[in-house]
């Protein structure tokens, strides 16, 4: 009687459980099964979509400045005293119509306290509204053409002058394709401060009789670099540091000592004088560098009226000295207070 009644219940707990599991399987079946009525089931519609893009807009993929048409590693700046350097802006475009499709790339290089947009300055701005588009380049960035013809190098080229303000500048590249679309990317790097000058090769003082002072020499010093600049100077006949200005091919003595060489940085002192004139309008040339004043601005124009100061010399030659004499003067720049 007991075995009776616990297998009917086992059967019954069988079915239930059966049961459970086909309720389970339909309700999680409808949604896949059930038929749509006036385009619902269950409350909830599905709809697709699509389209066909047919302009799509180019990519200014990457931008770095550099030193190289070649390169694509990002550079700062150093320029060349007294002279310009080719700077590039280079990097990958890139169209998913077609690289063909590609049509201009502009650049603009410019200091960040300035404006993209301003006027061409060689202090603070540059523009290149034709840069070279090559849709064939090995990909430097991928390794190959890995996006099919879709990607294409660029190489952008400045004329940029050695002083071009130093500090933070934005290179900013455009790029244009056929259906008249866009798009921009910049970059940045740091033009680095530069320090130099540019003189006469020889300050020549001409024919002086012994015992006497030569005529004033003006030379004019310009700011090669793109800081304000003060002088150092120093001078020797041999070496540094021998303590004469110039050594003499003939004479009992044949040096001329450093003393006897003498320089105004501001103003000029014409006409004939003697030695003890000098000694008051002048400065003794040192064998060792000396720091001097000089306010030396770098250029803000485009020729060198406003980069150049002139400096006045004249040296006393002793007894015991004849012949040919020459000498050595070193002049250094170094940045000024405030530049």
């Amino acid at each position: 009687m007991v075995k009776s009644i616990f297998k009917k219940f086992r059967l019954y707990t069988i079915f239930c459980i059966l049961l459970i599991i086909e309720f389970t399987l339909i309700l999680f079946l409808i949604p896949f099964f059930s038929t749509p009525v006036n385009g619902y089931s269950n409350g909830t519609v599905v709809v697709k979509t699509s389209l066909q893009v047919t302009q799509s807009a180019p990519e200014v993929v990457t931008v770095v400045v550099t030193n190289a048409s070649n390169s694509y590693t990002n550079f700062n700046i150093t320029g060349n005293p007294g002279t310009g350097k080719t700077i590039y802006c280079n990097g990958i475009v890139r169209d998913w119509s077609n690289n063909t499709f590609l049509t201009n790339i502009s650049a603009r290089l410019y200091q960040n306290t300035s404006g993209q947009w301003d006027s061409d300055d060689n202090n603070t701005h540059y523009t290149n509204s034709s840069c070279s588009l090559n849709l064939s380049t090995y990909d430097p960035v991928y390794g190959d053409d890995s996006f099919g013809n879709y990607t294409a190098n660029y190489s952008c080229s400045f004329n940029f002058m050695y002083y071009a303000n130093p500090g933070t500048w934005n290179c900013s590249v455009v790029v244009y394709n056929n259906f008249t679309l866009n798009n921009t990317n910049e970059n940045t790097t740091v033009v680095g401060e530069l320090l130099g000058l540019t003189l006469p090769t020889t300050i020549d003082y001409g024919s002086v009789n012994s015992t006497f002072v030569s005529n004033e020499n003006i030379t004019n010093v310009s700011n090669a670099g793109n800081v304000a600049v003060n002088l150092t100077l120093q001078g020797y006949a041999f070496y540094v540091g021998d303590g004469q200005a110039m050594n003499c091919s003939k004479g009992t003595v044949k040096n001329i000592s450093i003393m006897y060489e003498k320089y105004n940085l501001t103003t000029s002192n014409p006409g004939v004088l003697a030695l003890t004139d000098i000694e008051t309008l002048y400065t003794n040339l040192t064998g060792g560098p000396i720091t001097k004043k000089f306010n030396l601005n770098y250029r803000q124009a485009e020729n060198w009226d406003d980069a150049t100061n002139a400096t006045y010399w004249r040296i006393y030659v002793p007894r015991g000295v004849a012949g040919t004499c020459s000498g050595n003067i070193v002049f250094g720049a170094i940045k000024s207070a405030g530049s």
